[in-house]
């Protein structure tokens, strides 16, 4: 293999511009580096181990794994089965406790599978699909005892999985996809079973680094320090094993909004969910909802703190809204600079997708991170048609970076050929072959009744709230913000909990009958610029602004969601992206 070294750049656009005019007798070199690395992220032969916490983009990548490992939709029994795949989940701790739980009722929801609790209930098998309760990232350093625990049970459950399925010879590897904080990951290598360090095959590391405007730590990624990172390296030198780094942005997956990946998202997130885990979502949300909506209120009347928040109680209904209403009553949620914040666009943008789509991420950091997960693992079988592992050797302490091999950092980019439509629809074709997977066991959504009271509650309460300042806006925030009324009122999910139920499958879906276009309107949340400078192409996004993903429709007949669905295998909006293969 040809060695070579690129110019220095400190930015992705040029990295890229660099890695796609690579010189010509470097090209396969550069090629059979990139292969040989996404052959091995996505080799389906080894068992794949996941640290993952449990918001709600983190579940749906996990879904897309496990509905190609159990065969979900085409099987022929539910529960665990002898041909199931082998995985392990690292439920990355919070100090609820609830990434553990929620992972675990999530895997036990998808598989069917009887949960066999073991190690003092910190690990749980679903069949073959093991869960482990992992470490709390955020603690970096002291708990000695706490941390040897979590190590062992770490290298019990590994074991035990890698003899269940039949690892052996040459398949006895495992490729460990990691999250952004690293520390836990290079204590686990120092201090495992040397057989077990022995076995890892590759790693990828989600989200860790910002590459969109220079090379550094992302948000998530703060608490990586660079000699943890320069540890990496040496690690992955001495096992002779590639670390590749996943990034939305790096990948073009550039919309902070799971609507625009996901098929009908605010109502299908009830079949893909079971409801106690889509209903924090919800709860959330709706609590962002009405704060923003009475953050207007108060900066239009001048009343901030306390005098905000007993309008806030005086026209919330407390008996819906008792076990979710946190912010939107706290009296620091007024504070005079958040309430005039709340005018700007970036406020309204956030407030109308919420208004269309209630199911917001745990997280505050913007974006969909686990969607960059989409292309590795062993359901992507596509990836090396679409994708190049650039090796990348990185100056951690001088930001900057550049294509060199042989290297032990990889970044995984789209090809030159791809671009952001492609991206996009790609993965809308993939989420929509996993959600004819589950839908297929599940069902279509059943919404529960206090949830469409919740909702008529906060519809209500947020209305009073925008009506009563209207009339002090000006008029192009005027304009914004009448987009927040309507979303709230005839969006995905405004439709969804006021759905007719003129025949049993429309009172179990968004729309039952070709009116339900109207009803449902997913496209356009509002038209204007949000300076995102994104091209325009129909359906997806348009003139900067990121819209929510429109059914396909092919006739004025089909327009209801349980009617349209794609073959297991073509997934896509009319056959773009290829879904399970």
């Amino acid at each position: 293999m040809k060695a070579f070294k690129g110019p220095w750049s400190s930015d992705l656009d040029s990295f890229k511009k660099l890695v796609h005019s690579i010189p010509e007798q470097y090209k396969s070199s550069f090629a059979t580096s990139s292969k040989a690395t996404i052959d091995k992220i996505c080799d389906p032969g080894v068992l794949h181990v996941w640290e993952s916490n449990s918001d709600v983009d983190s579940l749906l990548q996990l879904a897309s794994i496990i509905a190609k490992l159990c065969n979900l939709g085409v099987r022929k029994n539910a529960g665990a089965n002898p041909k199931d795949g082998c995985m392990v989940i690292i439920a990355e701790e919070n100090s609820s406790g609830s990434n553990f739980s929620r992972i675990c009722e999530y895997v036990g929801y998808l598989t069917g599978a009887k949960l066999r609790g073991h190690l003092e209930d910190t690990v749980a098998a679903y069949g073959k699909i093991v869960v482990v309760r992992g470490w709390d990232n955020s603690v970096l350093s002291g708990q000695r005892e706490a941390l040897e625990k979590t190590v062992r049970r770490i290298n019990i459950a590994i074991e035990r999985v890698l003899k269940m399925g039949k690892f052996e010879g040459k398949k006895r590897k495992i490729v460990w996809h990691h999250n952004a904080v690293i520390p836990f990951l290079l204590h686990w290598i120092n201090t495992t079973t040397p057989a077990l360090r022995s076995t890892i095959s590759a790693i990828t590391i989600t989200g860790s680094l910002d590459f969109s405007t220079r090379i550094g730590p992302s948000t998530a990624g703060r608490a990586n320090k660079v000699p943890d990172l320069e540890r990496l390296e040496q690690y992955a030198k001495k096992l002779g094993v590639p670390v590749v780094f996943l990034d939305s942005s790096s990948q073009l997956i550039n919309f902070d909004y799971l609507g625009t990946y996901m098929y009908y998202y605010a109502y299908y997130i009830n079949t893909f969910l079971p409801s106690s885990l889509s209903r924090p979502h919800l709860e959330k949300a709706q609590d962002e909802l009405v704060t923003f909506s009475f953050r207007l209120r108060a900066a239009s009347e001048a009343k901030y703190g306390m005098e905000a928040v007993k309008m806030v109680q005086k026209y919330l209904d407390p008996r819906t809204a008792k076990q979710w209403a946190h912010n939107c009553i706290n009296k620091d949620s007024y504070e005079k600079s958040k309430c005039r914040a709340a005018g700007k666009d970036e406020s309204i943008h956030h407030a109308v997708q919420l208004a269309d789509c209630p199911f917001a991420r745990f997280s505050a950091t913007p974006g969909v991170p686990a969607f960059a997960r989409l292309a590795a693992g062993p359901a992507s079988t596509s990836t090396p048609d679409h994708y190049t592992a650039a090796p990348v050797s990185i100056a951690f302490r001088k930001s900057q970076f550049r294509p060199a091999s042989p290297s032990t950092f990889y970044i995984l980019i789209p090809q030159a050929t791809q671009d952001l439509e492609k991206v996009t629809s790609r993965i809308q074709g993939l989420m929509m072959a996993v959600l004819e997977r589950i839908r297929r066991e599940k069902g279509n959504p059943l919404l529960a009744d206090d949830e469409k009271c919740m909702w008529r509650d906060v519809v209500k309460a947020c209305t009073w709230a925008l009506d009563g300042c209207e009339d002090k806006m000006p008029k192009d925030m005027l304009r914004k913000v009448r987009f927040v009324k309507q979303k709230l009122k005839s969006g995905t999910w405004g439709y969804a909990v006021n759905a007719p139920a003129t025949n049993p499958d429309a009172a179990a879906g968004a729309a039952g009958n070709a009116a339900a276009q109207q009803g449902v309107e997913m496209n356009r949340p509002y038209a204007f610029d949000q300076g995102k400078a994104q091209s325009a192409t129909p359906g997806y996004y348009q003139g900067g602004v990121q819209h929510v993903l429109q059914a396909p429709l092919d006739g004025a007949a089909q327009v209801a969601p349980p009617q349209i669905y794609p073959s297991v295998g073509l997934g896509g909006l009319r056959g773009s992206g290829r879904g399970f293969t």
